[in-house]
């Protein structure tokens, strides 16, 4: 019988390239932990009580503040979607409004679900090609907050999974001129601000809450996060009732010494390891220079990515966004070409473009494989005349009930062309990353049921919360 760690070890040993989380990318050399069921252990004398830190992990979690610049920093050993949840829950009470990024991470919606919240929603603009979703304003911000002033949490997301950094300080200002706090979700930047070359983090951006996934970019086990507070809008009492409900009450000894061993590294040696990544990516750039049918966002010839545009504040250079479009390649093609023709294993696809994730623990070699591999791919593809014009975000649905009031209500299954202006009762997303297309209480349109048949048509995986058919739609029962 093979097991799931016989299928590991089995894929540890097959020689693929990682560009994919977690960040420590299987480097045993510099990682390893010796036999982890030797340290393997719950609350005993010695070693603190996560839920009522005092000793060695009081202190651990102090020496993460002072490496991220918090007033306060929690270990979170159910990931950044654990922090999510205990941070939307700790500002807000019960049918709150609340000012959310439309491409949150569904951990946000399941908060927005849980508390029974009204989001009034933040929609960032496209970028061109690539069709991701740029940054979020402070313009914007400030407009909604004069709109709706009953708002008391504003959340976003920032980095994106594409990199793009919205400009958090501003928007930091703006909400706390109209006193309401402002959350960010950071779990795919645990790196930014720790070192030059990189934008900065949210923590010393003005953020009040910051939820970061320690493995996701740096060198940690999967499931590690780190949850941030700073300022005086959200208490740390509030923060911990919160957590003592989401997160394990048998947390991993293990996982929360991978956060502390990863940022008593960072103290240590960060500076020379983010100084060779730095210069690893800056070869990278320089081979791929020559680019002709595929494209890098914000790199080379695609310049729709850059800051300044889109609400781009700034991109993160560890994140590979890699232009299929023009090219006769969906992103998903393009992934399965690196996986089939060279070993090169990466995060996720979306319909016109697919993500490498690198980290300070990628090597030059690494690099220097995926850049070899795109520079191959792109001889055998036609050069697009040119770049795509820009696609009209899709509106956003109507919505009739919350989250929680239409998963309250009789449901029935219909294929989405039956299903049209009904109302949904499950959500629909692409994972990765996990971002709601439509959530309960909202109404289909022909568009985005148009839209969703081409995402499945170009390979991107759909899922819903039923695990159900991509065709098919849970609607409320009544009309």
């Amino acid at each position: 019988m093979e097991t799931l760690y016989d299928k590991l070890r089995q894929y540890r040993d097959a020689g693929v390239c990682p560009m994919h989380m977690p960040g420590h990318k299987r480097d045993t050399a510099r990682w390893q932990m010796e036999n982890p069921y030797g340290l393997d252990i719950t609350e005993i004398d010695g070693f603190d009580n996560l839920h009522d830190a005092r000793g060695v992990l009081r202190e651990a979690m102090d020496r993460a503040a002072r490496l991220w610049g918090a007033e306060q920093t929690w270990f979170l050993v159910n990931g950044s979607s654990c922090g999510v949840l205990a941070a939307v829950a700790a500002c807000t009470r019960w049918g709150d409004e609340v000012l959310v990024a439309r491409n949150s991470h569904r951990s946000l919606y399941n908060a927005l679900y849980q508390n029974n919240l009204r989001p009034r929603y933040l929609c960032p603009e496209l970028i061109p090609g690539f069709g991701a979703a740029g940054g979020v304003t402070a313009r914007q911000v400030e407009e909604a907050l004069r709109t709706h002033s009953n708002v008391k949490l504003v959340a976003i997301t920032s980095p994106t999974y594409e990199g793009v950094v919205s400009d958090v300080k501003e928007i930091a200002i703006t909400a706390h001129r109209h006193g309401v706090p402002l959350l960010v979700d950071e779990a795919h930047g645990a790196h930014l601000g720790l070192a030059a070359g990189f934008p900065a983090g949210a923590v010393r951006s003005g953020a009040d809450l910051v939820v970061q996934s320690v493995h996701k970019t740096l060198p940690s086990l999967t499931q590690t996060a780190l949850l941030h507070r700073c300022g005086t809008l959200v208490s740390a009492a509030a923060v911990e009732r919160q957590l003592s409900i989401y997160e394990s009450s048998s947390p991993s000894y293990v996982l929360m010494a991978a956060i502390d061993r990863c940022a008593a590294f960072l103290e240590e040696n960060g500076e020379q390891a983010f100084a060779l990544y730095r210069e690893n990516l800056r070869r990278f750039d320089e081979q791929t220079a020559s680019l002709r049918a595929l494209c890098l966002l914000g790199r080379g010839r695609e310049a729709e990515g850059r800051p300044g545009r889109h609400g781009i504040h700034a991109l993160d250079p560890s994140k590979l966004v890699i232009g299929a479009f023009g090219s006769g390649l969906t992103g998903p093609a393009l992934m399965e070409r690196l996986r089939r023709e060279d070993k090169i294993e990466l995060e996720m696809a979306a319909r016109t473009y697919a993500i490498a994730m690198t980290s300070l623990c990628d090597t030059r070699e690494s690099l220097d494989r995926l850049a070899s591999a795109l520079l191959r791919l792109d001889a055998s593809l036609a050069p697009p005349r040119a770049l795509p014009a820009a696609e009209p975000a899709l509106p956003l649905p109507e919505r009739v009930l919350t989250l929680r009031e239409a998963e309250e209500r009789r449901g029935r299954v219909l294929p989405l062309r039956e299903a049209v202006g009904r109302i949904s009762r499950e959500t629909v997303f692409a994972y990765p990353p996990g971002i709601p297309l439509i959530v309960p209480g909202e109404r289909l349109s022909a568009e985005l049921a148009d839209h969703l048949r081409l995402l499945a048509a170009s390979g991107v995986a759909l899922d819903n919360t039923r695990h159900g058919p991509a065709d098919t739609l849970e609607v409320l029962a009544e009309s």
